[in-house]
């Protein structure tokens, strides 16, 4: 039987999925608009059906051109409402389409957490229907500086900033209502959301629900750049909790999903933890990304992407780790890198991967690639992974890793 994946992730778990669906006995088949996007895909094995992803009737697309369907599903978080709608559609498992959609919508989000009474920050969704000053006056005459402005549609923390001042919101408002289109073609809502800074340690907590019963496989504690962006620069799992504390973030992501109405399958949700309350930052109706399910098999065996494979084929979840050690992710940045650079290579990786607890260390920016200061996880360069017998020397060994990568940049010709 097939299983479809609408799109998918281009690294990480969204190739390590096609495999996934084969040892359950599927046969993985990629619905793309554009099977380029995908290095290396001809060496999966996985099928390819070309066809329009963002528009159209896709449940007709895949009934006339595959028949038999054992479930559709994605690692992206682009495409997680197409999914739900198809899947539902198509009468396969998967999550109801206003549940997953009320996740893919932050503003919505807000709304149907407030209105169930969990901690919530002050916000307001910021419209291209209205008098955008006035929108913006109104809005921080009830929201304190500084705060948090960001996309409801979009992820890997683009266009998520911290601004100070009532004219950065103003431009910034300004600049999101004027996007239409997203990184992955779609059209974009052009909407605004902002919202009281939740000035706190952050974590993800990884949900795996079955028939509307919620369970929490284990809480990330991350790190992420200083404002005015924040981008994810370090996972660690599980995170160094005292009871009080993790149960405080498993439940309140318990409810959360169940006040959205998520029923089935795996959930990343993002947290911050302020004055003992866990406060949702996000919910992604999917696996986590930035290889943090990498990570959490690297500390107790546990296979998110499988969990969400099975859910997607609507068989019985897996059981919950028991046993963990401590593992994490680092990502490499470039910092204060000069105007115009483009990647060269990055040198000290042998000598990184040779680092005793390191397991994997990866450069996901190609040669010529344009290099910043990071706004969002799309800046990445590369990354380390490693596990160790506590946090402490988990860290320093993610440290020592990162500072022997050493990028080598170049500036176009004609450029000083």
């Amino acid at each position: 039987m097939n299983l479809v994946f609408v799109e998918s992730n281009t690294t990480g778990s969204g190739m390590l999925a096609f495999a996934g669906a084969r040892a359950l006995g599927s046969t993985p088949v990629l619905a793309t608009a554009d099977p380029s996007r995908y290095a290396g895909l001809a060496g999966t094995g996985v099928c390819v059906l070309a066809c329009d992803t963002n528009e159209g009737d896709l449940a007709k697309v895949l009934r006339d051109e595959l028949g038999a369907i054992a479930g559709v599903t994605t690692t992206s978080e682009f495409y997680v409402t197409t999914v739900a709608r198809t899947a539902d559609e198509l009468g396969l498992p998967g999550n109801p389409p206003d549940a997953v959609a009320a996740c893919r919508d932050k503003g919505r989000m807000r709304r149907v957490l407030a209105a169930e009474r969990l901690p919530s920050p002050a916000f307001e969704v910021i419209t291209p229907d209205g008098d955008l000053e006035r929108q913006v006056q109104a809005t921080l005459a009830r929201i304190a500086l500084p705060c948090v402005v960001k996309p409801v549609d979009d992820t890997g923390s683009l266009d998520v900033v911290l601004c100070t001042t009532s004219q950065e919101v103003l431009a910034h408002c300004r600049k999101l209502l004027g996007s239409t289109v997203n990184v992955r073609g779609q059209r974009s809502s052009g909407t605004a959301l902002v919202e009281g800074y939740l000035n706190g340690p952050e974590f993800s907590v990884e949900m795996l629900s079955h028939g509307g019963v919620h369970r929490c496989v284990g809480i990330v504690a991350k790190q992420v750049t200083p404002p005015p962006s924040f981008v994810e620069c370090r996972h660690v799992f599980p995170a160094p909790l005292d009871d009080d504390a993790a149960r405080t973030l498993s439940q309140t992501a318990c409810r959360a999903l169940s006040a959205l109405g998520v029923t089935d399958g795996v959930t990343h949700v993002e947290m911050k933890l302020i004055d003992r309350r866990g406060y949702v930052v996000e919910v992604n109706a999917r696996p986590a990304g930035g290889m943090i399910p990498q990570v959490i098999s690297t500390s107790c065996g546990f296979d998110l992407v499988d969990a969400h494979l099975r859910g997607a084929l609507g068989l019985p979840p897996p059981a919950l780790p028991e046993l963990f050690r401590p593992a994490g992710i680092a990502f490499l940045l470039a910092h204060d890198p000069p105007p115009d650079a483009v990647l060269a290579g990055i040198g000290g990786v042998e000598s990184a991967l040779a680092l005793e607890h390191v397991d994997a260390v990866t450069v996901t920016a190609a040669p010529g690639s344009a290099v910043r200061h990071a706004r969002s996880s799309y800046d990445r360069l590369g990354h380390v992974i490693a596990h160790a017998p506590d946090h402490a020397r988990l860290h320093g060994t993610l440290d020592a890793a990162l500072d022997l990568l050493r990028p080598v940049l170049r500036q176009p010709m004609g450029v000083r």
